[in-house]
């Protein structure tokens, strides 16, 4: 053991004699590596004290300027929100009071137009009242005379009226003729012209036709009252015969030889006839119409009637003799001209052919101007009356 271990000894001493050694030698050979890196260091570690310190003061400048422009950001939007919501709240109020402008723009209109209307109803009341009073003093001061003046000049004017519309001569000419009675009773030399003009005209209608007009469009009325009641044109009772014989005949079954001779001679003495035709100018019989049929010739010789009804009372005298004739031509084609009633109708409907729905009749205009002048000059007299009364 021992020996093992002073054996180890010296090989440790030699060891660490070889490591003193290579330390010595390492240690020499570094001092002088050493003696040169303190040159290059101090520029690297400042160096790395600048890039440092521009990151720290970068890292400070991201930290103001970054982080607190987004918390101004967050607060410049907010403010723009707001603002937003203040603009659009300006922009109804804005919008109302735009609204409540045009609303008192059309109110100052409205109060305009009803000024305006008030004042023209105010005027127009002022007038009528101004006319009224003009009326009321004429009534105050109008006599007896003036109200028979007045009867007369609407007589006057209905006679015109009634001629114009009805060409009824009769009334005009009682309506004319009560208006000269009540200018007669007047007892006025004023009057003498708007007399005679009414004389003249009596006399002129009196030498017309009178045309009674109600009388006419009642005829009508009956007439078409009785187009249900006329007979359709039957076949004689001769054709009859005759065609009832030859069917008979026709239709025997067991003719015999004398009749067969009869009926040789019945027909050769027929074709010796037939060598002279005789014509009666005759149109041929129609047979009778079906209800249908005949129901729609009746409305139709009715709706002919109507027309003529409302041509009599317009004056329209081609329309009414168009329709006229229509129904004559009809009766005399479907209807049995031989009876008393188809007779009554015909005879009414051809005196109503000859009416003239629209006659020329006189006007009595001369009466009409002659009444005018006559107030004018009545009016003008009584002013100067009043006039010269107040005068005195």
């Amino acid at each position: 053991m021992t020996d093992k271990k002073d054996s180890a000894l010296p090989d440790n001493t030699d060891q660490s004699s070889d490591s003193t050694s290579t330390s010595s030698s390492s240690a020499n050979t570094s001092t002088p590596q050493a003696q040169k890196r303190p040159g290059k260091t101090l520029p690297t570690l400042a160096l790395l004290a600048g890039v440092a310190a521009l990151g720290l003061s970068g890292w400070q400048y991201y930290q103001d300027n970054y982080l607190n422009a987004d918390q101004d950001l967050e607060a410049a939007q907010a403010k723009i929100t707001q603002l937003e919501t203040k603009l659009s709240t300006l922009d109804r109020s804005v919008t109302r009071n735009s609204d409540s402008a045009s609303q008192v723009a059309a109110l100052i209109d409205n109060m305009a137009q009803t000024q305006a209307q008030v004042a023209e109803t105010k005027l127009a009341t002022e007038q009528s009242l101004v006319e009224l009073s003009s009326k009321i003093n004429k009534l105050s001061n109008a006599d007896k005379n003036d109200w028979l003046l007045a009867e007369a000049q609407y007589l006057v004017r209905l006679a015109n009226q009634r001629l114009l519309l009805e060409k009824d001569t009769r009334s005009t000419i009682m309506l004319l003729t009560n208006a000269d009675s009540i200018l007669e009773s007047l007892e006025d030399p004023l009057v003498f012209d708007t007399r005679k003009a009414i004389a003249s005209d009596i006399q002129a209608l009196k030498s017309v036709a009178a045309f009674d007009l109600e009388g006419r469009y009642l005829q009508l009325a009956a007439l078409y009252d009785q187009v249900a009641q006329l007979p359709q044109r039957e076949p004689s009772k001769a054709w009859q015969a005759q065609r009832n014989d030859e069917t008979e005949q026709d239709s025997a079954p067991g003719a015999n030889n004398a009749s067969a001779v009869k009926r040789l001679f019945t027909e050769a003495w027929q074709g010796i006839k037939s060598l002279v035709v005789v014509n009666y100018n005759q149109k041929p019989i129609k047979p009778l119409l079906p209800p249908a049929e005949y129901q729609e010739l009746v409305t139709g010789i009715q709706l002919q009637l109507d027309v003529a009804q409302v041509a009599l009372m317009k004056g329209e005298d081609a329309i009414y003799e168009k329709a006229l004739s229509r129904v004559a031509e009809v009766v005399t084609q479907h209807f049995d001209t031989n009876s008393q009633v188809t007779i009554a109708f015909t005879t009414t409907l051809t005196s109503l052919q000859q009416v003239n729905p629209n006659p020329d009749v006189p006007m009595p205009r001369a009466s009409l101007q002659a009444m005018k002048k006559l107030m004018q000059n009545w009016n003008n007299s009584a002013a100067g009356e009043t006039a010269g009364g107040t005068s005195e």
